[in-house]
């Protein structure tokens, strides 16, 4: 899952470097704003692929414990709901909640970055050809 983030971050940025190089290029302004819509779809799902990967530690973890017998009556209710179908994709969005803690994450940093430029030719203005 780490893998899938880091190649999720490596094509985000490559398509916004691509469309901020265009912009300039073009001198046009709207492509900065196409830039920052492409890197926050990239952001959203690399913020998706980090909840998923928090969930399936949560669940290894929780299964060790079952496991190893040290299980808590909150391990066996999981497990009950679980009903063995411990693979059961999570079709909520409540990976969005956790967006706030994600973008604490180092991990998130490139599109911080990203982030800062990109508002930052939104706001100066191209120089004139």
């Amino acid at each position: 899952m780490a893998n899938n983030s880091l190649e999720v971050k490596k094509v985000g940025i490559t398509v916004w470097a691509a469309i901020v190089g265009f912009g300039f290029t073009n001198r046009n302004t709207a492509l900065f704003v196409l830039a920052f819509v492409a890197f926050l779809l990239f952001g959203v799902l690399d913020i998706y692929y980090l909840y998923l990967e928090r969930k399936f530690r949560d669940n290894f973890n929780r299964l060790t414990r079952i496991i190893g017998g040290y299980g808590t009556n909150e391990d066996d209710a999981w497990s009950e709901r679980a009903k063995g179908n411990f693979l059961k994709p999570d079709s909520s969005t409540t990976f969005l909640q956790q967006l706030p803690s994600t973008l604490k994450s180092w991990s998130n940093l490139p599109y911080l970055i990203a982030f800062l430029i990109t508002i930052a030719l939104l706001v100066v203005s191209l120089p004139a050809a």
